[in-house]
């Protein structure tokens, strides 16, 4: 048995209208068969139809041991067909302006999904914290973490919904650290708010300058610690006042907010709860340079405490948003022709 089989079905609807920009050129929404899909691709579709992007959406049926579908190539059709037809059900119920294509295929989650999105050249991936694995509130499961660190281009991860959540607010978040993709991230973020009508919120988390500790009590050491410290605030008003000049003026609301009360991951993470957005946009590298990190401690550390849906940016530059294939890439078995 290959280790990947799939088959597309594409809906056509008509355009309804024209886009002078594209963020995103391809989104591929990864659905399971969760409650929380029906949100998965509700995001996909609006983040598609705001930016004129093609829309794929995609199920994978696992293959092993208990999975005998798949392994008779009958009753594999038969499956897909249901699968493929259950999705454009589903896409018909999520209000999408653009053509569907509907994917299924078998075998290992992440690996089918990486690979397919290579192939159709999809530049945004859109799944839940559990999408084909273990769900939970908090932290992400192996499939959508481990897409999240190797797949070239964006993710967006959308957390599991709670019962009785109170509703997100019309506001876009941006976490920068005054980076050059950062500020790409916030160009993407400023978009994606100006098509919603959305207010657009800056976080800056500022680091303390501690004092010297035990052993540093002279007063010249006490004389330079003030000076690291009133240097360091001047470094952070001149980082605010940049930030502000890169608001966009779009929406009354538009607003930097800064965060100095605490270890800057834990304030970020305690302003996105706070501030009840719909969307956090933040890029996948920051001010942190390890080249052995697939993406920033920061980035990690907020997707993996997600509360509301967070918008990965890697490749910020919009016209080299696809360059990748740095990621490693798994060999794929052929597929049969459907």
């Amino acid at each position: 048995m290959p280790d990947i089989q799939s088959g597309s079905t594409i809906t056509y609807r008509p355009q309804t209208r024209e886009i002078d920009t594209r963020l995103f050129r391809h989104v591929m929404a990864c659905l399971d068969w969760s409650p929380d899909a029906t949100r998965i691709l509700e995001e996909a579709v609006q983040l598609a139809n705001q930016t004129g992007a093609d829309l794929t959406a995609m199920r994978v049926v696992p293959a092993g041991p208990s999975t005998v579908r798949c392994a008779d190539p009958v009753d594999w059709e038969l499956t897909r067909r249901d699968e493929t037809a259950d999705l454009l059900r589903m896409s018909d119920t999520a209000g999408a302006t653009t053509d569907i294509r509907a994917i299924v295929a078998c075998g290992s989650a992440a690996r089918c999904i990486h690979d397919e999105a290579l192939r159709c050249d999809a530049d945004l991936l859109v799944l839940g914290t559990g999408t084909l694995g273990f769900p939970s509130r908090w932290g992400l499961g192996g499939t959508a973490r481990h897409l999240a660190e190797v797949f070239h281009g964006s993710v967006l991860i959308v957390p599991e919904e709670v019962a009785d959540e109170p509703p997100r607010a019309h506001r876009i978040i941006v976490p920068m650290d005054g980076s050059p993709p950062s500020e790409a991230a916030l160009r993407y973020a400023a978009a994606i708010a100006r098509a919603r009508g959305a207010e657009l919120v800056i976080l800056h988390a500022v680091s303390h300058v501690d004092s010297f500790g035990n052993g540093w009590t002279g007063q010249k050491d006490e004389a330079l610690w003030r000076e690291l410290k009133e240097e360091a605030g001047r470094a952070t008003e001149d980082r605010l006042q940049h930030l502000r000049r890169l608001l966009p003026a779009h929406k009354h609301g538009n607003r930097v907010r800064r965060l100095n009360d605490d270890e800057p991951r834990r304030a970020l993470m305690k302003a996105i709860c706070e501030e009840r957005g719909e969307l956090v946009v933040l890029s996948a590298r920051g001010l942190g340079n390890d080249p052995d990190l697939p993406i920033g401690s920061t980035a990690e550390y907020l997707l993996a405490r997600a509360v509301t849906p967070v918008l990965l940016i890697r490749n910020g530059e919009m016209s080299n948003h696809r360059v990748g294939g740095t990621a490693p890439r798994w060999r794929t078995a052929s597929r049969p022709k459907t």
